[in-house]
């Protein structure tokens, strides 16, 4: 028999066994995303616990949620290269190894400094996971069905931001807060046998070198403008070294970061991607929609817990809606895309999602919880027509072989907005915090106001000392200034003041990223996945040659 007839009918059979397979793909590969995304907000909902268990302060409990979304951000360009040369399966089982064993070893951290290392250590196998996952479905779904997986794919993502809150609450009813990162451990053990036997092999063997240059000034120019931010906001002092220094420092850096991955011939983070309109204007509209939602979704743990008076659980569950309308609409998304074009869903969804944070600003002390549950069903929805068209244009303006490199730069656009989002929000919310409840701190000691003032959870922590020290003392001052449920305080007023003045900030920078799209996304550029074109036989699936006709096939 032909060795050439023999080697074609194996890679056809190949191409079958991977397109037949590409479901269970899915599902696998979303697992890996899913326990990756909670990461991010699973934190959250567990912040006043460990305010109140570790005594953290709000630097540290910031540090612990930063730690993991700048390094997250910082190394997706690299691991979307790893991925590319070294094999996006072996990257994304290695990821969850990686993952998996520093989740372990967070779940017993004694103090909060060993969780913001461990946190990052967690966010290094994160960022090797999760551009993997887009950069696989993008090679295994043929262009018929791709913008279906990848609605699917962003559906999922925008839950799972939802869900966190959710699973740590239900485990922080139960349990003890590392068990927050323990539950982590069992999915990676069962993703990571799913993932050898179902996800196929794939790699694009003219992938580029390594660049250490971009790698480190990326995470150099990250972290300072992000420290820079936490500093300025927990010791309200814009004048020092640390903080508008830092800023400054950090912002140079970047832009000598974006000249020196314009000039080198392998860069980590690709800038020629840019030149493309469709890529650019869907990049910015996805890290102005995450800027917005990141910042905005990180204080409302704290609005239910302190000044709701709700559990953990009570809070996780009271940003679920959030959660399902992503997964109402996103896989909707493609239909409109459709009919209307990517350019005016994605500015109707950033529209949806800047009024839904207008709105934010008539939410008083008083009012009932569900007031917010609405608006953040807005929220999701907005969100829901803004990240799956963006994703999809982002990625279909690319050749098959650079989709490691996409979707690494897709999912760092994300992250590093978001956590550019905490960072900015953050420092406005602890400055307006500060400003609002000094008057208040007056029945407090002298010596502990300033740190009362720094942010609420430090002020709920200053108020659990004093009632070891002066009981009476404290229960004197907590009858007039602490929240619970549906009751006016001194606490909540000052807090929904600093949610009031980020709601808009948050709103303004949607209404930008509306305005981006609006200008320079093109209206006719309608992506593949997209197009109203019958199933794709198997054989389509050979698009990317490099990924599907090398598949190692198990």
């Amino acid at each position: 028999m032909n060795p050439d007839a023999v080697s074609s009918a194996h890679m056809e059979t190949a191409q079958e066994k991977i397109y037949r397979r590409r479901w269970l793909t899915m599902v696998t590969l979303v697992a890996g995303l899913i326990i990756v995304i909670i990461d991010n907000t699973i934190l959250n909902v567990a912040l006043p616990s460990i305010s109140r268990q570790l005594g953290a302060s709000q630097a540290q409990l910031t540090g612990a949620i930063l730690s993991y979304a700048v390094v997250f951000g910082s190394l997706q360009f690299t691991a979307g290269v790893m991925g590319d040369r070294w094999g996006r399966k072996a990257i994304f089982m290695s990821g969850l190894v990686l993952f998996g064993i520093s989740s372990l070893a967070a779940s017993q951290a004694a103090n909060p400094n060993q969780l913001v290392v461990l946190r990052a250590a967690m966010a290094v196998g994160a960022a090797m996971i999760t551009p993997q996952t887009l950069s696989i479905l993008t090679n295994v779904f043929p262009p018929a069905e791709r913008g279906r997986a990848i609605a699917i794919w962003a559906g999922c993502t925008g839950a799972s931001l939802a869900l966190g809150p959710v699973v740590g609450g239900l485990l922080l009813d139960h349990f003890w807060w590392g068990s927050i990162f323990f539950i982590n451990v069992p999915i990676v053990v069962g993703t990571f046998i799913a993932a050898w036997f179902l996800v196929p092999e794939s790699k694009n063997e003219n992938a580029g070198k390594f660049d250490p240059a971009g790698i480190v000034l990326s995470v150099v120019g990250l972290g300072a403008v992000i420290f820079g931010l936490v500093y300025g906001g927990e010791k309200r002092d814009w004048s020092s070294v640390l903080s508008t220094g830092l800023i400054v420092f950090g912002v140079a850096i970047l832009v000598l970061f974006v000249l020196v991955e314009s000039k080198v011939s392998s860069p980590s983070f690709d800038v020629r991607f840019f030149k493309n309109p469709r890529f650019s204007a869907a990049s910015v509209a996805t890290a102005f929609g995450f800027f917005a939602l990141f910042g905005i979704s990180f204080f409302l743990t704290f609005y239910f817990q302190f000044v709701k008076g709700l559990s953990p659980l009570q809070a996780g569950l009271s940003v679920l809606p959030v959660g399902l309308a992503q997964v109402i609409f996103a896989p909707r998304a493609p239909k409109l895309v459709a009919k209307i074009g990517p350019k005016f869903t994605i500015a109707l969804g950033l529209g949806v999602l800047a009024l839904s944070l207008f709105l934010y600003v008539f939410i008083s002390v008083g009012d009932p919880v569900w007031h917010v549950y609405v608006l953040g069903f807005m929220t999701g929805a907005g969100l829901a027509n803004v990240v799956a068209p963006s994703t999809e244009s982002v990625m279909s303006s690319l050749p098959p072989e650079n989709a490691g490199a996409g979707a690494a730069v897709n999912n760092t656009t994300r992250q590093v907005s978001g956590a550019l989002g905490i960072a900015v929000f953050g420092t406005i919310l602890q400055v307006m915090y500060a400003r609002s409840i000094q008057p208040s701190l007056e029945v407090l000691p002298e010596s502990v106001r300033d740190q009362a003032s720094r942010s609420i959870g430090d002020t709920y922590v200053v108020f659990q000392t004093l009632g070891k020290t002066d009981p009476s003392a404290a229960k004197q001052a907590s009858d007039t200034f602490l929240c619970g449920v549906d009751q006016a305080c001194a606490v909540g007023q000052a807090y929904l003041t600093g949610v009031h003045v980020t709601a808009v900030v948050a709103a303004l920078f949607a209404l930008a990223g509306m305005g981006v799209v609006l200008k320079y996304l093109p209206r006719t550029a309608l992506a593949v996945g997209y197009k109203r074109a019958p199933v794709a036989e198997p054989d389509s699936a050979e698009e990317d040659s490099t990924s599907v006709a090398d598949a190692d096939v198990v």
